[in-house]
């Protein structure tokens, strides 16, 4: 289901009526069955001779092809009944009517996040892959947290995602105090979305070590935000084992063979905590993989609301496809075929 959402921009409001489509084959037996059952003629008036030449080849063809127009036709129906609906579509609603997500990266840039087991290294592979989540979300404000050993908000949430990225490639350690404040960062986060009426609020945490600073731990910072109604995905960012981490000297640029420490325990109880989900992110592209998913997921929150679920409509172009097939099938069934026994 997710690829065919990749790929054609349509999703499923009732999903499950797809499940008829694998009697499709035993309905295509049965018209089958029923079409060989008869026997079909063109109405024309001509000798007997010339009707044989045209049903022998024409005909023939004809009725194979108003079979798989009738195939085509089920398929369309349970399409329907599946209610397909774009988000591009569902954005437009929401900007009407209100109906969005407020979201905040809370990305770390301590020293640790240069290592280069993600290409080129842990930070430029994150923000290219939040870049690239961002560019897909036209109807969100979204906001942007960066933390070392202290946390400071690059970017309050806004619909202006240029400003948004135009930060986003600031962000860096440099200027902050070394460490992991990974409650802080959080907490930073949640801060800036308590006391918002939005009715879905989300933040995305990106690590790649454990909570070394801060005055808040990491597990209270959740339950804050648990009590905001806010879920927390928290995705921990670097390979198993030893990653190459850049060591510059007077002789010029090393490399040495640092541990991945990820306090995977804590990550995951965070998101449990807020209802949200713990990933772990090996390589540039699994990392894109995941925010795939956490965008699925946030969508299908939203999918799932009776408000929301009246405001998507059935695409026009697929009610005109299945009255133009039905009426083509009804008219060379009943018009232009003869059935007789």
């Amino acid at each position: 289901m997710i690829e065919f959402v990749r790929y054609t921009g349509y999703d499923f409001l009732v999903p499950n009526w797809l499940y008829l489509l694998l009697l499709l084959p035993i309905f295509f037996l049965l018209l089958l069955r029923k079409e060989r059952s008869k026997k079909f003629g063109v109405t024309f008036t001509h000798i007997s001779a010339v009707q044989h030449a045209l049903s022998s080849v024409s005909v023939d063809w004809l009725r194979r092809i108003i079979l798989s127009l009738k195939l085509c036709f089920v398929v369309f129906i349970v399409i329907a009944l599946a209610h397909p609906f774009t988000w591009e579509k569902q954005k437009e609603n929401e900007d009407i009517n209100g109906v969005g997500i407020d979201m905040l990266f809370v990305l770390d840039v301590s020293e640790s996040m240069q290592a280069m087991d993600l290409k080129p290294n842990r930070l430029s592979s994150a923000k290219d892959v939040i870049e690239q989540f961002v560019s897909k979300r036209k109807g969100d404000r979204i906001g942007l947290v960066s933390y070392a050993g202290e946390a400071y908000s690059l970017c309050p949430r806004t619909i202006d995602h240029s400003l948004l990225l135009s930060q986003l490639k600031r962000a860096n350690g440099q200027d902050m105090l070394p460490g992991t404040a990974i409650g802080v960062g959080l907490g930073t986060a949640v801060a800036q979305l308590k006391g918002d009426t939005t009715e879905s609020k989300a933040i995305i945490l990106l690590t790649d070590g454990t909570n070394n600073r801060g005055t808040l731990n990491p597990v209270e910072a959740a339950l804050l935000a648990k009590s905001e109604s806010i879920r927390v995905y928290s995705i921990g960012v670097g390979t198993n084992g030893y990653a190459p981490m850049p060591d510059p000297s007077p002789f010029g640029l090393g490399y040495f063979n640092a541990p991945v420490e990820i306090d995977e325990e804590v990550l995951k109880e965070i998101s449990a905590v807020t209802g949200g989900k713990y990933f772990r992110a090996t390589d540039s592209q699994s990392l894109k993989k995941i925010l795939f998913e956490i965008d699925k997921i946030e969508k299908k929150r939203i999918k799932n609301r009776p408000d929301i679920q009246a405001g998507i409509p059935l695409p026009h172009n697929l009610l005109v496809l299945i009255l133009i097939l039905g009426c083509l099938i009804l008219f060379v069934d009943f018009y232009l075929f003869k059935s007789h026994e």
